[in-house]
């Protein structure tokens, strides 16, 4: 087995515990076939100037923490490289055979200079939708260049999807790199077909979010407003919590089918299990992801999905098991919506749970992971 420590920057921790758990997962899975241990490696908000924490977790999760009320970016970036390196002597890097960084940045802003010192082969995880939308900047703004130069150091990556890769590329402006996609993973504790199917007298909608704007909600409510006022009977179900969240529910009262809908707040993983496995759709509603850990968690349940048709969502849903909208708006949602109503006897749950699992097994994914890095690092 490779010997890998890995590096993360979000990550469950001492005050948030679902922060970048999906991290937490996949390191879980890829340790199966490496002899694996992990480092959260962190600067975040404190009430003080700047104060310095470690926790440890488990025998092999470990947290370095700087604490800071500073908040000018450049000096959080310095910090963090600095706390970083700490750790990696902390944590005796040079009986690695790998580093593998979980998110490029902040963690690898400085890496053309330290990689000079720290001659261990480093690999990048990435799952950020955030270069998709350029950080949220204008395109010509300097302060990204830093990130960009991560990508063109011929560091190995993998992807969630091709989509992500894709959008990396875009954003760095190279295409000159090793990489792969692994998708992220599934937690199989939870989410899995339950050998039952469903007998909804009426057809049972479900979606959990943080209902932001850009999970972009109003199109698909509107879609079942048409629905309620075309006499269509439906449950929906709505789970989550978010900024949108008292606007969505004044729509829906307005609107006059508040009788017909569930909030359900914030939910957990085995709370989403069990509403899937009562389901007949899980609905999504944003305009992009990188991957919908969500959408995949409801396919390995065998529930199909109904949502706008996203590029990277299609890597592992094909028509039979995603109904997908041409364009995101309220008649397209109310169209593919009554078509479900019309079909939905004709999704077979432990078929589609079957067909995801071919390709988001824990199983499958360790494998690949093994096998890339025996191609990377010889």
């Amino acid at each position: 087995m490779k010997k890998v420590l890995h590096i993360a920057n979000w990550y469950p921790n001492k005050w948030d515990n679902l922060e970048g758990i999906f991290i937490q997962e996949q390191y879980r899975v890829f340790s199966k076939v490496t002899d694996s241990h992990l480092i959260n490696v962190q600067v975040r908000e404190g009430t003080k100037l700047i104060q310095y924490k470690y926790i440890k977790y488990s025998e092999n999760e470990e947290g370095y923490y700087i604490l800071t009320k500073i908040k000018l970016n450049k000096i959080l970036e310095i910090f963090t490289t600095f706390l970083l390196l700490w750790a990696l002597i902390k944590s005796n890097y040079k009986k690695y055979e790998i580093l593998h960084f979980h998110i490029a940045y902040p963690l690898l802003i400085h890496y053309f200079l330290w990689k000079k010192i720290i001659k261990i082969p480093v690999i990048i995880s990435e799952h950020w939708s955030a270069y998709h939308f350029n950080f949220y900047m204008p395109k010509e703004t300097k302060k990204l260049d830093g990130i960009k130069k991560i990508f063109k150091q011929n560091i190995p990556l993998i992807t969630v999807s091709k989509a992500l890769l894709k959008d990396i590329q875009k954003f760095s402006g190279t295409k000159v790199f090793p990489s792969t996609v692994i998708p992220n993973v599934i937690d199989e504790k939870f989410f899995y077909y339950r050998n039952t199917e469903i007998t909804n007298d009426i057809p049972v909608f479900f979606s959990v979010n943080n209902w932001r704007k850009i999970k972009n909600p109003f199109p698909m409510l509107e879609g079942f407003a048409k629905l309620h006022h075309q006499g269509i009977d439906f449950k929906l179900v709505l789970g989550g919590y978010g900024e949108e969240i008292e606007k969505m529910k004044a729509y829906i009262q307005t609107e006059g089918f508040f009788e017909k809908v569930n909030f359900l707040g914030k939910m957990d993983k085995q709370e989403i299990a069990d509403m899937l496995a009562q389901s007949d759709a899980y609905l999504f509603s944003s305009s992009y992801e990188t991957f919908s850990v969500v959408c995949a968690q409801a396919l390995c349940c065998g529930v199909p999905l109904i949502g706008p048709k996203l590029i990277a969502i299609q890597e592992y849903a094909d028509d039979n098991i995603f109904l997908s909208l041409e364009n995101n708006n309220s008649n397209e949602w109310a169209k593919k919506l009554e078509t479900f109503v019309l079909t939905r006897a004709n999704y077979n749950r432990k078929e589609i749970a079957n067909q995801v699992n071919a390709y988001l097994s824990n199983k499958n994914i360790a494998k690949q992971y093994k096998e890339i890095l025996d191609v990377w690092i010889k």
